[in-house]
């Protein structure tokens, strides 16, 4: 029988442990780029509508179209929207620790159709830009309690992304009862998804592009989406739609009521 020396025993216990650190050091760097992806998403994808709502108020003014009223209510609509952007960077911390499981939710009752017109009202002004309506289906009031933030991001990501790659097309935003849960759904009419693409654009730095396209971002915002879903314990799937298009669809309990992911 033949033993190790000591000395080459203790050198393989310093290769493991300096191993394992190397790839705890690996993951946090992964973690940090993660958060600093996630986070200049995030930050930048509210600005759109932000600034859409600036460019049209201020050619209605130089048009002289825009009574003083008016200017009052379209710098409120401006107000809200800085807001909640401002709770949006106020709660990155909890957007990236996805990674990590401890995702904090804060559940509350919400009006799921209020607040689904209020998100598509904050696209409306670069949507018009664009020369592309978005057309908005709810009931009068949809009740439950979620995360009013949470839900917030993934419409907001699934807008972005039909406005994006919808090809110019018209844009649908949905709200539904379904069962004991809701049903969202965001469709466009442009060329769809390759069905060998469906699950590849849930991952990290993964985009709806075709082979030899090009588009600009991080490939985050559907990651964020799929991790926010299924922090609220809900599905998220895509498919064709009926007469073309890409058809987002979301569906979260009435009640969300884990607070930690």
């Amino acid at each position: 029988m033949t033993t190790q020396p000591l000395d080459a025993v203790a050198g393989d216990g310093r290769l493991e442990a300096l191993q394992r650190q190397v790839v705890e050091l690996t993951e946090a760097v992964a973690a940090r780029d993660t958060f600093i992806a996630v986070a200049a998403h995030e930050l930048r994808n509210p600005m759109t509508p932000i600034l859409g709502q600036v460019e049209l108020l201020l050619a209605s003014i130089k048009a002289g179209r825009c009574p003083p009223e008016q200017v009052e209510k379209r710098l409120e609509r401006v107000q809200h929207s800085v807001r909640h952007y401002l709770k949006r960077a106020a709660i990155l911390l909890d957007v990236s620790r996805i990674t990590s499981g401890k995702l904090q939710l804060e559940p509350e009752p919400l009006d799921l159709a209020l607040l689904l017109r209020e998100v598509g009202g904050e696209f409306a002004a670069i949507a018009q830009r664009a020369d592309v309506p978005i057309q908005i289906s709810a009931p009068e009031t949809l009740r439950g309690t979620w995360d009013r933030l949470a839900l917030e991001q993934i419409m907001d990501n699934l807008l972005s992304n039909a406005l994006k790659y919808g090809g110019r097309t018209p844009v649908e935003l949905s709200a539904e009862p379904y069962g004991e849960h809701v049903r969202i759904q965001v469709r466009d009419h442009g060329e769809g998804i390759p069905a060998v693409n469906r699950k590849r654009i849930f991952q990290r730095f993964e985009r709806a592009v075709g082979q030899g396209e090009r588009r600009s971002g991080f490939g985050v915002g559907l990651w964020v989406v799929g991790n926010l879903v299924e922090a609220m314990d809900g599905t998220i799937t895509v498919d064709d739609a009926a007469g073309g298009g890409a058809l987002f669809t979301v569906i979260l309990p009435l009640h969300t009521t884990r607070a930690n992911a």
